[in-house]
């Protein structure tokens, strides 16, 4: 592996990581759905420009032929994903959502088997057992009477459940797509879709307004250009070098990072219950992904 792709893939690892600390500290001031909206506002000309100047007739061609399925992922892999994403982080800790949605290969490898046919051996089974058992610990291991005091964290955690789901749902149909177009393409007119898609939810189940404060904007410009813009563009730069393979190894480092991350900035607990939960999710995970 060249040093660049590693150091790339290193910025992106940290960059995503670090994604749901900082989502985190923007809910305190912005409304979830407002947030993921302006983010991707912000970072879809960026992409559209960076798109156009590699391939110029991408979005008349992709999006004239393929609009339905396009808008589809969109919705699953922008929409969807980042409103379960964000709601779920104003009941949740980041440690916890970032663990859980880090789980998605079980997801996909199930989806896969009930839409694709594909397969499941053995080691996968076994991997989805031990995911969706350290998914169980990670949520219930306050116990029924912390769940019944503080029921909304439970709540948090079933939505970031869905952002799991929704990236899954996201990856399993966009394999079609993938077939036929460019990644950099379909994740350009994904995030267009998608972000055409938060505009009327916001208004809709908010009051969106632009933020006032230096601090959540400066929140918001990370998000935008280095969590999605830069992170995003590494990801496919380190791509054209090394296989997909090799790349996706660095993925397994997420949920422990980010962990970490919230655990420093945020300051929260991390205790052997949540340890073992996230132990049987991270092997897994890593099992079912493997294998």
């Amino acid at each position: 592996m060249k040093v660049k792709s590693f150091l790339m893939l290193s910025v992106v690892v940290f960059l995503w990581s670090s994604s749901f600390t900082i989502l985190k500290l923007g809910l305190e001031d912005m409304p979830p759905i407002t947030l993921a909206f302006l983010r991707f506002l912000l970072v879809v000309p960026f992409f559209v420009a960076f798109t156009y100047s590699r391939d110029r007739g991408a979005f008349t061609r992709s999006i004239v032929k393929n609009w339905k399925s396009f808008s589809l992922l969109g919705l699953a892999g922008v929409t969807s994903y980042h409103v379960f994403q964000n709601v779920g982080l104003e009941f949740t800790t980041a440690s916890n959502s970032s663990l859980i949605i880090a789980s998605n290969p079980i997801f996909i490898a199930l989806l896969s088997y009930l839409y694709l046919k594909e397969q499941l051996n053995l080691r996968q089974v076994l991997g989805i057992v031990l995911a969706f058992l350290g998914i169980t610990v990670v949520i219930t291991r306050q116990g029924p009477l912390m769940l019944a005091a503080n029921p909304f964290g439970a709540v948090g955690d079933l939505m970031s459940l869905g952002a799991a789901l929704s990236w899954a749902f996201y990856s399993v149909f966009g394999k079609d797509a993938l077939s036929s177009h460019d990644a950099r393409d379909v994740t350009t007119i994904t995030m267009v879709f998608g972000t055409l898609f938060l505009f009327p939810l916001a208004f809709a189940f908010e009051k969106p307004v632009l933020p006032t404060s230096a601090w959540i904007w400066f929140l918001l410009l990370v998000l935008s250009f280095l969590c999605s813009g830069v992170g995003y563009l590494f990801w496919f730069k380190a791509l054209e070098d090394i296989p997909a393979s090799k790349a996706g190894f660095f993925l397994f480092f997420l949920p422990v990072l980010s962990v970490l991350i919230a655990h420093l900035v945020l300051l929260e607990p991390l205790d052997v219950p949540f340890g073992v939960g996230a132990a049987l999710v991270i092997l897994g995970t890593t099992i079912t992904e493997r294998s």
